[in-house]
């Protein structure tokens, strides 16, 4: 309701539903509609709401569908390369993030993608990431985002100039405080 953007998560979003234990895939769909729908009664049109749906999922098509069904207003998506996500969402309406761990992840999704407008970059410090090696983690050796922004900015130039339009990207993981804000806004991140 403050203008920002709100993310559901698609993981069991129906683990409260009473069916949920024998029927989990219509008990997650119900209760995902529902949730989408009460975000965009607390927005009041005022923010956005958006469902993070992880590539790795059995029921990730499904449950885009459904998000967009239920009038969502962004599909973010990570957990393994989203290659087919402007297909499985279907409409121009609702905005696309990948998420991305390398320019080289990025470079495959935008050549894949070649008319999408929204990027996310993700470093090895996010909830949940899929994108590092464990014992890179582990050891501390993962590229920082220092290191990643940019390359995924060179990825992204290309199709912005080809394409007429601007692509944002935005960093996520081990971003703490506004310093951190500023700092990856100067380095050419559209947010974080």
């Amino acid at each position: 309701a403050c203008g920002g953007m709100g993310c559901i998560s698609t993981a069991d979003a129906g683990y409260r539903e009473p069916d949920f234990a024998r029927d989990p895939a219509a008990a997650n769909h119900r209760a995902l509609t529902a949730e989408i729908q009460k975000a965009k009664a607390i927005a009041g049109g005022m923010g956005l709401v958006a469902i993070n749906a992880m590539v790795a999922t059995r029921d990730y098509v499904e449950a885009i569908r459904t998000a967009v069904a239920a009038g969502v207003d962004a599909v973010v998506s990570g957990a393994g390369l989203p290659l087919e996500l402007p297909g499985i969402v279907g409409t121009k309406e609702v905005a696309i993030a990948p998420i991305v761990s390398s320019a080289r992840a990025a470079k495959l999704i935008l050549r894949r993608w070649a008319k999408s407008f929204d990027r996310t970059a993700e470093g090895c410090k996010a909830g949940g990431h899929l994108g590092f090696a464990e014992e890179d983690l582990l050891a501390d050796r993962c590229q920082t985002l220092d290191e990643i922004l940019p390359g995924v900015l060179a990825e992204v130039k290309p199709y912005e100039e080809q394409y007429g339009h601007a692509i944002p990207v935005f960093v996520a993981g081990g971003v703490y405080t506004g310093a951190d804000m500023a700092h990856f806004t100067k380095l050419g991140a559209a947010g974080v």
